[in-house]
Parts: C-alpha cells; structure tokens; sequence
C-alpha cells in the first residue's frame, strides 16, 4: 500500500468525520460508490486528480493539503529554526550539501551550500528545483510575474513533489579506537598528513 495514497486516505476521512458527511453523502456527492470512498479512505486505491480537486470542494480543504503537503508545519520566526532545518536536511539520506566559505574582508565574505548532483540520489532533483526557483524568484524581483503568479507556481511545485520521499540517515556507534582510526584515513586523504595527537586529542 503507498504511504502517500494511505496518508491522503486518512486525511479524507479525517475532514469528512469534522464535517459530519456520511461516507454514503461523500460517495453521492462524487458519483462513485460506497466501496469506492471506503477503498479511498483506506488508501487500497489511487484517486486520479479530478477527483482529488473534487474531494477538496466539498470537503473545503486544500489539494495540496490533501495530496499529503501540509505548509502549516514550517515555521521560521527565529534564527534558530532556520538553524534547525539545516540539522534536519543534514540528515536526510537522499540528500548531501558541501559548505564553502569563501573568505576575507567582511564585504566579500560567503557561505555557500553546494549540492553536487552525483553526490546522493536526489540531488539531481534538487538542482532542478533550484534552478526553476532562482528563475521564478528572478521574475517577482524585476516585475515580470506578480506575487499572485509566483503563488500559483509555489503551488504546483509544492504539489510535484509531495510524493517524493525522504529518510533519515543511519550514524553507527563507534568505539574510541575505530572512530580515530577513520578520522585518520579521512585526514590522510583530505591533506596528504598522518594527524599527530593533538589532533585526536578528545
């Protein structure tokens, strides 16, 4: 059974039992029957498009909701949520960033997280989505598009991607000795030198 098609289900039936619509209401007002809503509340069957825009009129709810995005989780209000979602996408497996930082003077200095797309699995998918983003970012800032049409395209996007998956990253529990054996051989490669004990040093 597909996680999305199960966690849409769930939702239905969730904004559904809120409204007070029968399941018998729901299957007459779309024109499907009773064992088709069941099948579709269970997450046994996908449901095309059309009738997903359908399920959202008359059950008043956003498709992209309904389709399994829910915005109302992200919130930004501080410095330290920001900082909080970079720690989350560190540890998506599916998803790897480098940090470079160029330096210098105060006016020239940068951070800049880099998404090599040969480095995880979708970081293919992640450059697209950038490269679209700056495009459409690009169009609000010089007026070609107004904030209502970037809206709509944050939208769709949103809605793409829904069924996308990520999962979290498995980190071993090493013993002292074989974690500074790694760090050596990561250290000897990155800098052609062996580490001496300062730099083990805990």
């Amino acid at each position: 059974m597909d996680n999305l098609q199960t966690l849409i289900g769930e939702r239905i039936a969730k904004q559904r039992k809120q409204l007070r619509i029968s399941q018998t209401e729901l299957a007459e007002q779309l024109g499907k029957s009773l064992r088709t809503v069941q099948k579709y509340e269970s997450g046994e069957i996908d449901m095309s498009v059309s009738v997903l825009e359908q399920i959202s009129d008359i059950l008043k709810m956003p498709i992209n909701y309904l389709m399994g995005y829910d915005s109302s989780h992200i919130k930004l209000e501080t410095l330290a949520d920001v900082y909080a979602y970079l720690f989350e996408l560190d540890r998506k497996k599916e998803l790897k960033f480098d940090i470079d930082f160029i330096k210098g003077p105060e006016s020239v200095r940068k951070a800049v997280l880099s998404f090599d797309i040969s480095a995880a699995e979708l970081n293919p998918n992640f450059y697209n989505m950038m490269d679209k983003f700056h495009t459409q970012r690009d169009g609000l800032d010089t007026y070609w598009i107004d904030y209502n049409m970037y809206r709509d395209w944050e939208e769709k996007e949103l809605q793409k991607n829904t069924s996308v998956f990520l999962t979290d990253k498995e980190y071993e529990i090493l013993d002292h000795e074989t974690r500074m054996k790694l760090f050596n051989e990561i250290y000897m490669e990155r800098t052609g030198k062996q580490t001496t004990n300062d730099d083990t040093e805990q």
